[in-house]
């Protein structure tokens, strides 16, 4: 017999159960062939777009669209809306769908009555055009236990208002893959939801415990987030740096998360997927999730993605790199040195070493500042390079103690190109 408390708890999970199939199933969805509907048939949830279904295979960023189309997948979530129309009449003329990031800005546990009009002005404009796929209203909106009623409430508001808008384009919001049980709470506060988005990186891995909970069984979800560990999740230096992988590791792990999580997923409620980051992004480094770098050029990552979206499996051909030592060490050693003081690097290439371009850069490290300022005044500064050639460099160290990076890079043939990188401390006697 279970204890008394246990008992009411498992008659309030089943209550919670009940709930949340009732709201699943209990929105007014209009079958009719117009727009985005999300609609749950015999082998369960599914998006059906001018009245067929639509499954999500794509990525999240801002621009390379045609890059995206070439390469099989459907799907683009934006999460800048300037230039959005320009955006939304490209990927219709490519064949791909917008998904439309509306940002909110919580500030004392209400929503800024700003946000609020610039995401009802952003689904007026554009709620008719025939690329919008959905609307992603916040990004990983985090649901406490404690959440004020007054900002839920808001929340319910906003997401009444913009159905009354626009009726014909379902509304998500997104939690992190750390978080996803928030998924319960948010169904169970803000019914009016369609669907939960999934931003999940290391945590992907679990997404078959997920799958099997009991509670989740009528949550339809989007991966909306996905790809190679992020730097909360690595490894870092004494001082805190974390370490990036290869750009040639992470393609590997992009690979094989899609192959082994995502592709095998078949639990009637997710309704597709989208890599991070389609694009050139600085975070933490300018190269942590750039699938693309600043000179258009193409990582593995993409080559792999491609493999994926259109169900091919070709072999990269295109530059590799296994790792980088500094003064013999590699970056998990936590690499000191004196200011001034002669350093070696050397980069060990994959399988396909080529003669291709190779290029150099010692910066100031950007992880820890908070100011947008700082982290502009410190993506330039170069390091006189005393030696080159190629595959080995020699380099005096900064004067100014500090933490820093050396960059490395090597372009090859037909546009790709593959990035390593090795935290250091100039520290002083």
């Amino acid at each position: 017999m279970l204890p008394i408390r246990n008992s009411y708890r498992h008659i309030l999970w089943i209550w919670l159960i009940i709930c949340i199939g009732y709201s699943c199933s209990s929105n007014p969805i209009k079958a009719d062939d117009k727009g985005v509907k999300l609609l749950k048939t015999s082998d369960g949830f599914g998006l059906f777009r001018n009245g067929k279904k639509f499954h999500i295979k794509g990525a999240a960023g801002n621009t390379h669209l045609k890059e995206l189309a070439k390469a099989g997948a459907n799907t683009l979530r934006v999460y800048d809306t300037l230039g959005l129309k320009q955006k939304l009449d490209l990927a219709d003329s490519l064949g791909l769908t917008i998904v439309i990031d509306l940002p909110l800005t919580i500030s004392e546990g209400q929503i800024k009555k700003n946000t609020v009009d610039a995401v009802l002005s952003t689904v007026e404009n554009y709620k008719n055009h025939p690329a919008l796929l959905y609307w992603v209203l916040g990004n990983e909106v985090y649901y406490p236990k404690l959440n004020p009623k007054s900002l839920d409430e808001e929340f319910n508001q906003l997401v009444e208002k913009i159905h009354q808008i626009d009726p014909y384009h379902p509304i998500s919001t997104t939690v992190t893959g750390g978080a996803v049980k928030n998924m319960l709470l948010i169904k169970m506060r803000c019914p009016g939801i369609d669907f939960i988005s999934i931003n999940s990186f290391g945590h992907l891995n679990q997404i078959d415990l997920y799958k099997k909970g009991l509670f989740f069984g009528q949550v339809p979800y989007v991966i909306s987030e996905w790809g190679n560990n992020g730097p909360w999740e690595s490894n870092s230096t004494t001082w805190g740096a974390p370490l990036e992988q290869t750009s040639t590791e992470k393609a590997v792990q992009i690979k094989q998360r899609y192959q082994d999580y995502i592709a095998t997923l078949d639990d009637g409620r997710c309704l597709g997927s989208l890599a991070f980051y389609w694009g050139t992004k600085l975070e933490t480094t300018e190269t942590w999730f750039s699938l693309f770098d600043e000179n258009e050029n193409k990582t593995q990552a993409v080559f792999e993605l491609e493999n994926v979206w259109s169900d091919r499996d070709l072999h990269f051909k295109g530059p590799e790199i296994d790792h980088m030592l500094i003064n013999g060490q590699r970056a998990w050693g936590s690499v000191i040195s004196l200011p001034g003081q002669p350093m070696t690097v050397q980069v060990i290439l994959g399988e396909n070493n080529q003669n291709d371009n190779f290029f150099w850069e010692v910066k100031p490290e950007i992880w820890y500042e908070t100011s947008t300022e700082n982290v502009k005044d410190h993506t330039k500064e170069l390091i006189e390079i005393k030696e080159q050639n190629n595959l080995l460099i020699t380099f005096n160290a900064p004067v100014k103690e500090g933490p820093y990076r050396l960059y490395y890079t090597i372009e090859g043939g037909e546009g790709y190109v593959a990035t390593a990188n090795v935290p250091f401390y100039v520290l002083e006697k």
